[in-house]
This record gives structure tokens, sequence and C-alpha cells, in this order.
């Protein structure tokens, strides 16, 4: 879970040092191309027929979604304070609850809605709607959520059939094109110095998905997830130090809040499980 924090304020770093440059939509074209490249060989390697699956059109929806929250991530990391983004990034696991009780039709106790409404009570702290203007980009992060919430509705369903091998093999492979096409239009030929950067964002960005993940199956989430709030203090001092950026004592208490509120949930499934 460290591994991850680490990768993924890399990645957040870099889009941020390239989003000058390059549009949110060629960004996230070569991540997903390298992240291709890297997992492409592996698929391979372990043979192409344990990737059959009847379950094409969940998948295809599955990286439809997470391409709409990683591009309004990035959106968003090219717009505003990155302690901002992390902090409203901790609202995925309250969007997944609700979600799995609208959907999946999921129990979910009285504890757990008061984890969740603290968790959105977090969120307006962040935001104040009323006391301050609230960007566009903050919206979008916000959406950026619940795109990948939505998505990780799609992997619990995908996972009664399909392996986790499948999903994340498909979730980059049908990802490529759906980026390419966008991309297309806002092109700019990457000039030579940056390919290392645009290279590292897909690298950094495939090992911070795959060690979240893999963290799930070495330990409960509610041992893991204590150091993904690490993100927070990486991103601020990352922010600060390159980018001269500081958040504000509001979003440090609401991501307290968000984040304390995900802790008791991933507590409580755990103790459940």
């Amino acid at each position: 879970m460290i591994l991850a924090g680490i990768c993924w304020t890399i990645m957040t770093i870099l889009v941020r040092q390239l989003s000058t440059d390059y549009s949110s939509f060629e960004i996230l074209f070569f991540r997903n191309l390298v992240s291709v490249c890297i997992l492409l060989p592996l698929a391979m390697r372990s043979g192409l027929s344990t990737l059959k699956t009847q379950r094409l059109p969940l998948h295809s929806l599955r990286a439809l979604l997470s391409y709409i929250g990683v591009l309004l991530l990035f959106y968003g990391i090219a717009n505003i304070p990155l302690p901002d983004v992390t902090a409203l990034s901790f609202t995925q696991p309250l969007f997944v609850v609700v979600l799995a009780a609208l959907i999946l039709k999921e129990a979910v106790n009285g504890a757990r809605w008061i984890a969740v409404t603290a968790g959105f009570v977090g969120l307006l702290v962040i935001v104040r709607p009323g006391l301050v203007a609230v960007e566009l980009a903050t919206l979008l992060v916000l959406f950026s959520a619940f795109s990948y919430a939505v998505s990780n509705i799609c992997v619990k369903r995908l996972m009664t059939t399909d392996t986790a091998n499948q999903s994340v093999f498909y979730f980059n492979l049908l990802m490529l094109p759906i980026a390419l096409v966008p991309a297309l239009f806002f092109w700019v030929t990457p000039a030579l110095a940056d390919l290392p950067y645009l290279i590292a964002i897909g690298v950094n960005g495939t090992i911070a998905v795959y060690a979240y993940a893999r963290s799930f199956t070495l330990a409960d989430a509610s041992a893991v997830m204590p150091f993904d709030f690490l993100r927070m203090p990486m991103a601020a001092t990352a922010a600060f130090l390159l980018f001269s950026e500081t958040g504000d004592i509001w979003t440090w208490v609401g991501s307290v809040i968000i984040f304390t509120s995900s802790y008791f949930l991933a507590r409580s499934s755990s103790k459940s499980a």
C-alpha cells in the first residue's frame, strides 16, 4: 500500500508537470499504452486461453467508466492543488457503499450509513459550497471518484465468474482504443525529452493499481487502509516543494474525516467477512 501511494504521487506530479503542454486525453492515452505494453507479454506468458471470458460487455463498461474516472482525475490534477485532489479521491469508498446498497442490494447497517454520512460531511468541509466558489475541476474530481466507484461495482460482478488477471488485462486493453480516439483530436507530438516522463506515468500508474490490489490479497483491508492515507502527506509535500502549493486547514480536516469514515467501513467489511 505504501508502494502504491508512492507511485500514485509520482504519477500525479508527472501529470501536473506535463499538463501545460499536453491534454489530459493524450496523457491518459500514453498511460494506457504503456500499461498494455507491460501487461500483454505477461498475459501471453501465462497463456491466452486463461483470458477467455463470456462477459466482454461488462468488461467494456468497466473500461469506459475507468477511462472517465482517470480522465477527470488527470484534469483535476492539472487544475487544482494536489492535496485537494488527493483528499477528494478518498471519497471513492463512500460512493461504493451507497452504490452497493442500491445496485447490488447489499445489506448496509446503521453504523455503516453513519460512517458514509460522516464521510460526506468531510467532503463538505473541503468543498465548503456557499462559502467559497466551487471550481469545475473540484466537481470533476468528485465525479471521477464516483466513476471509479461504479467501476468497482462492475468488478464485484465480474469476480463472480472471472479472475483478477482477466479483470486487469481487459481493463487496460479495452481502455486503449477508448483513450486513442479523443486523444487524436488533441494530439501534440511529444518532444523527445518528454517521452521518458510519459512512459513513467504509465509505469507508475500500472504499479500503483497492481500494488493497491495486491495489498488487499495479503492482508485485511482494515490493516492496510491506514497506509493509504500516507498519500495525503506525500502529495502535500510534493506540491509544496515542486509547485509551491499548500493545502489549507479545511482540506486536512475534511480529509481526516473522510478517511476515518472509510477506515471504519473497511474494518466493518473485514469483520463481516
